[in-house]
């Protein structure tokens, strides 16, 4: 339910400056997890139940989650990790299942699910307003953004059916991966991930246990990946040269070869000490696979590719389900402390300022106390003092 998704990080992606976002969706809570401390940072109520899908503002200072039981999107500022508002979506019977925000900023897409009459409702960010709604050809409850922003893509519940919603006209039109269609809810397509170049998407299908990997400019099936059961919760690796799919039926996390498109490996997640992997990421630098699970408790468990062991699991609020979603976004921008120059006499003179990282009065303190007019060079013009540069 959501999706999963990591989105670049301010300042470089690396997990020293990422948080973990998670929506705990039957304890009606998001959690805010440090990474460094694997602790709990905050978690805070949502204004209606069942939190799913969640994605950050491209600058990383708006949270917005879809909230099923408000059929809205509620907002949350990052810095002071508060709800600033929500954005109306549906009226029962239909549900927000879903809400993502476009790679290029200034919109969203939500999902809104109305059986037989599901829509994306186009968000304007500036205003936090619905500005557009567009019907889709299927009953779909996740979505991505294509990575250049001019499509969404949506899932089809009980079809092999690919919806797809053209963001400059705002019309949809669909594709079809190779599917058996049996018809039945939840038979259809699970999930929908794109490369981080995005020459081509992973497409989840429940019935008959593949991933198709899909041409995002032709829509045509490249090839099939065999899973052997439903395929959950994907992800790529930062570079994109692997890919991750949770197997909820074996109890595993499997890892894809982008290259050829196989599967080479799994993760048996009980040997780890887990259990009914749900949601799983590449951390931002890719030395990681965040996952969450169950030992009892609900954790959100970062899992060290290197060396094959748990570096850290946290305890999250959830009550008898499991995540519905994680991601990585940085959370604090560190603000630039001022420089404070004081001298202990009058100078009037000429001063290389990149001189006054050493400390020439050998005090312990690097500053511009260590000029002295008498100082060599400072009494004369710029052009002749010692080290200038110009």
């Amino acid at each position: 339910m959501g999706g999963i998704a990591i989105i670049p990080s301010i300042g470089g992606a690396t997990t020293d400056n990422c948080y973990v976002f998670t929506s705990n969706y039957n304890s009606d809570t998001i959690s805010i997890i440090d990474p460094i401390t694997y602790t709990v940072d905050t978690s805070i109520a949502t204004a209606a139940g069942q939190p799913s899908g969640l994605s950050l503002s491209p600058d990383g200072e708006t949270l917005y989650v879809a909230e099923r039981d408000g059929d809205h999107v509620e907002i949350f500022d990052v810095a002071t990790k508060t709800s600033t508002g929500t954005i109306p979506i549906g009226t029962a019977p239909s549900a927000t299942n879903d809400v993502i925000t476009s790679p290029n900023g200034g919109i969203a897409a939500a999902v809104k699910t109305d059986w037989g009459a599901s829509t994306i409702e186009i968000i304007d960010l500036t205003t936090n307003a619905v500005t557009g709604s567009v019907p889709i050809p299927v009953d779909a409850t996740n979505a991505a953004f294509t990575p250049d922003g001019t499509e969404v893509w949506v899932n089809s519940v009980d079809s092999g059916t690919v919806g797809v919603v053209d963001i400059a006209t705002l019309t949809a039109s669909s594709f079809e991966i190779t599917h058996s269609n049996p018809g039945g809810p939840y038979t259809g397509t699970t999930g929908i991930r794109f490369s981080p170049a995005g020459d081509f998407a992973y497409i989840g299908n429940a019935a008959d246990g593949r991933i198709s990997v899909v041409d995002t400019s032709s829509f045509a099936e490249i090839t099939t990946i065999t899973i052997g059961h439903e395929p959950g919760a994907m992800d790529f690796s930062p570079d994109g040269t692997e890919a991750l799919v949770v197997i909820g039926p074996t109890k595993s996390i499997g890892f894809i070869d982008t290259n050829t498109h196989t599967l080479t490996t799994t993760l048996d997640v009980t040997t780890v000490g887990y259990d009914f992997p749900n949601d799983a990421v590449f951390s931002l630098d890719g030395s990681q696979v965040i996952f969450s699970a169950s030992d009892g408790d609900h954790k959100v468990v970062f899992f060290n590719l290197a060396s094959s062991t748990v570096d850290g699991a946290v305890t999250v609020p959830q009550g008898s389900n499991n995540i519905a979603d994680v991601v990585c976004r940085n959370l604090e921008v560190p603000t630039p402390t001022p420089t404070t120059y004081v001298f202990s006499e009058p100078l009037n003179k000429w001063i290389d300022w990149a001189d006054c990282e050493v400390d020439d009065d050998g005090d312990g303190v690097v500053n511009c106390n260590d000029y002295f007019p008498s100082d060599a060079g400072l009494s004369e013009r710029p052009e002749d003092a010692p080290g200038y540069t110009g």
